[in-house]
């Protein structure tokens, strides 16, 4: 056997236990991680001009800088964004609380990430203080597809509410607004942020009033997804003193919202740049309240909740995104593989030993049926043994690789080898100086 078949062997024994355990690795790797995230996300969200959409834009700055892609798909609302996802036509989207119908499968929350407030605005003296005592008006409920129209009817059926007899108008922001001042309805519903420029034209109408509904903490303990928020006199406006007074609304939370399909990965990757644009706080929110668990429709996402608990990982927060989820695949690698490794490596140490013992072996047994021989040979056969036997010392000293922790079992080889050597070599010259050797 030449020398670099020796190697090849060695190789493949110490190599094949290794692979074998790295294969095992990525298997199991694969089983649980999961192979790696996709680049290219795609997310719903309201109107151009909504909030929705504006923090779609914060969240593809983010998300670029991690090396993804998020494609906006701008729409009417909530609704229309429900059905994307579950269509599997959009991985991600915004949807407002209370906007969920029953019995919605596949779909999970990654968290609330802030306070809406429902605003209801009705014609100056109109005197409602419930919507209860709305039946039999004209009301512009937001448009098909909108969360505001979602919600505001939820709220209407439960309150006794319904078409029959009251006119439900699917009007938009902007006309629903022109139909309140021109007085073409009597009371108008819209879901936004108390800096939207249609809030604060309507508080600062003197024809227009902000209905106060008597029995808002009943709604708060209705509803998940509701609270009651104070908007403080002032605060939208300190010049003109927008609201004029304390006021005290409808409040529900938006959430983010993905199909239980998407990657692990992708649900840290969002909830990063969630975290990074809401955690500061607003106008109505605390600096630190969001992301957060509460006020959730949709049944939280068991990788959000880790995140939401713990943060990102140390990997996370010290090297890029992409980077880090090479890293934790890798770790998830050789965790297995490292564990698979060591009662092989148990196996392997015998084995490797056996194997050098057999090859010094294999060279006794060439030794001891020299020895034999050699005592009923001529002297003429006793030059050719003694030659196979220097062959053999040679091959021994040059071709038998062995560790160095075997080079005394060689040393004794090739010290027996020798003493045969020079038995046989004296054995022969006796031979040739007896009578019947010369003979």
């Amino acid at each position: 056997m030449t020398r670099l078949r020796q190697r090849w062997i060695q190789l493949a024994l110490i190599g094949a236990p290794v692979v074998l355990a790295l294969a095992i690795g990525v298997l199991i790797s694969n089983r649980f991680a999961g192979p790696l995230p996709p680049r290219r996300l795609v997310i719903s969200t309201g109107p151009v001009d909504g909030a929705y959409y504006r923090y779609a834009l914060e969240y593809r700055r983010l998300l670029a800088q991690q090396g993804f892609k998020l494609e906006i798909r701008p729409g009417p609302g909530s609704m229309a964004t429900l059905q994307k996802l579950m269509a599997g036509e959009v991985d991600v989207g915004f949807v407002q609380g209370g906007t969920v119908p029953e019995g919605v499968t596949g779909l999970t929350a990654l968290g609330s990430l802030f306070y809406e407030p429902l605003w209801i605005f009705h014609r100056k003296g109109l005197g409602v203080t419930s919507l209860s005592e709305l039946h039999g008006r004209s009301l512009a409920v937001g448009e098909e597809g909108s969360g505001t129209r979602a919600l505001v009817l939820r709220l209407l059926t439960d309150n006794g509410v319904t078409e029959d007899g009251t006119f439900l108008l699917p009007l938009g922001n902007v006309e629903a607004e022109h139909a309140l001042t021109s007085g073409r309805v009597d009371v108008a519903f819209f879901v936004l942020a108390p800096r939207a420029s249609l809030v604060q034209r309507l508080l600062s109408n003197p024809r227009i009033e902000l209905m106060a509904e008597r029995r808002l903490p009943a709604y708060a303990g209705r509803y998940q997804f509701m609270e009651t928020l104070r908007i403080s006199e002032g605060v939208l406006d300190m010049a003109h003193n927008i609201p004029r007074e304390d006021r005290t609304v409808f409040g529900v939370t938006a959430a983010l919202v993905v199909s239980a399909r998407i990657h692990p990965d992708l649900v840290r990757l969002l909830l990063d740049a969630a975290d990074r644009v809401h955690r500061k706080g607003g106008q109505l929110e605390r600096a630190g309240q969001f992301p957060s668990e509460a006020n959730l429709e949709l049944p939280l996402n068991e990788q959000a909740r880790r995140y939401l608990r713990s943060g990102p990982s140390w990997l996370e927060r010290t090297f890029p995104f992409w980077l880090a989820g090479l890293l934790d695949r890798t770790v998830l690698v050789i965790l297995p593989a490292v564990t698979l490794l060591f009662p092989l490596l148990g196996w392997l140490r015998p084995t490797v030993e056996n194997m050098y013992r057999r090859r010094i072996a294999r060279r006794y047994v060439v030794l001891r049926e020299s020895e034999e021989r050699g005592e009923t040979l001529s002297a003429e056969e006793l030059k050719s043994e003694i030659d196979r036997l220097r062959v053999l010392r040679r091959q021994v000293i040059d071709e038998t690789d062995v560790p160095l922790k075997y080079s005394g079992e060689i040393f004794h080889l090739t010290m027996h080898i020798d003493l045969l050597l020079e038995r046989f070599e004296r054995r022969r010259r006796e031979l040739l100086e007896s009578p019947v050797g010369r003979g």
